[in-house]
């Protein structure tokens, strides 16, 4: 008859008990993953990360699974806050926006596409023969996974987000001015001289009795152009334009659109002197809360559409 000693019969309870306790642990492991998922499903928030990639910008809109791109910074640092921040479930974008053909806000794209999956592409009405463009250009060839044929921005666009999300495409466009103030915009801009900021695409996002304007890198000739057309009013949030430059962010801008949040996409001891002093300064006049990505890393809003807070 086959039998064992009480240190064996111990030990075979124990080895039981053992994989009894991982099995459980597995068990609520997955009903747990499980919740999440549903929870994130389910999460009637608008979230709104300004990814800290240094000196560049990378901003990601996220309602329930609609997720859009404004930007991807100058190189991979795009893909860790991708990989952070966008639902376990869904690794899909909606839309990604090229504001304008500068390096630090296309550079990482071509990444993105290489990761990721991205049905539409907006870019803005003008282009640069750099390698960074380039390059753009031939990810999106490569990939050809888009769902339709890249768009041009155009004022009066209306993006789809999703809900009660709306996004609508405020600039570029041949401002309806008189003649002394601007006739043309290929009249004083050349995209050598770096002219390409003016020709920035700006967002304004609305999610019920929450905003968001979203401007690029766009200079003080483009703000005149939008409050010269009477598209601009009070925002919760400001995108800073043009990492914090003395160029843009304008005192009589700011007087209309008055900030409660602002947010500054710029890199630490950047060799630019962004932010400028003097932009800070009209800022806290106004009474704004100024958020930085190089002193805070990336900046994580989120609103119920009637409130609205900084996650920490």
């Amino acid at each position: 008859m086959a039998y064992s000693t009480k240190e064996e019969s111990l030990s075979t309870g124990a080895l039981l008990m053992k994989w009894f306790l991982v099995f459980i642990g597995m068990l609520i492991a997955g009903l747990l993953a499980k919740s999440l998922y549903a929870l994130q499903d389910s999460d009637d928030l608008l979230h709104i990360i300004f990814c800290d990639v240094g000196q560049g910008d990378t901003i990601l809109i996220s309602y329930h699974l609609s997720q859009i791109l404004i930007d991807a910074g100058r190189g991979e640092q795009v893909l860790s806050c991708l990989w952070q921040y966008l639902p376990a479930g869904d690794r899909e974008l909606e839309l990604v926006v090229a504001t304008h053909p500068d390096a630090d806000h296309i550079g990482g794209m071509p990444f993105v596409f290489d990761q990721f999956g991205v049905k539409q592409l907006l870019l803005p009405p003008v282009r640069k023969e750099t390698a960074d463009f380039i390059a753009l250009e031939e990810a999106v060839s490569r990939e050809n996974e888009l769902q339709s044929p890249p768009f041009v921005a155009e004022t009066g666009i209306e993006l789809a987000v999703g809900g009660e999300v709306r996004m609508r495409v405020l600039a570029p466009s041949k401002p309806k001015t008189p003649e002394a103030i601007l006739s043309d915009f290929s009249e004083y801009i050349s995209l050598n001289d770096g002219g390409a900021n003016d020709w920035s695409i700006v967002l304004y996002l609305s999610f019920q009795q929450f905003s968001a304007l979203f401007t690029g890198d766009l200079e003080a000739k483009g703000e005149l152009a939008l409050l010269s057309a009477g598209l601009l009013s009070d925002v919760d949030l400001l995108k800073v334009a043009h990492h914090g430059s003395k160029s843009s962010t304008t005192d009589d801008f700011l007087r209309v659109i008055r900030p409660e949040i602002s947010v500054v996409s710029v890199g630490e001891n950047n060799t630019y002197g962004h932010p400028a002093p003097q932009t800070m300064d009209l800022l806290q006049e106004m009474g704004s809360l100024i958020l930085r990505t190089d002193v805070l890393g990336s900046v994580h809003i989120v609103s119920d559409g009637k409130n609205y807070w900084v996650v920490r």
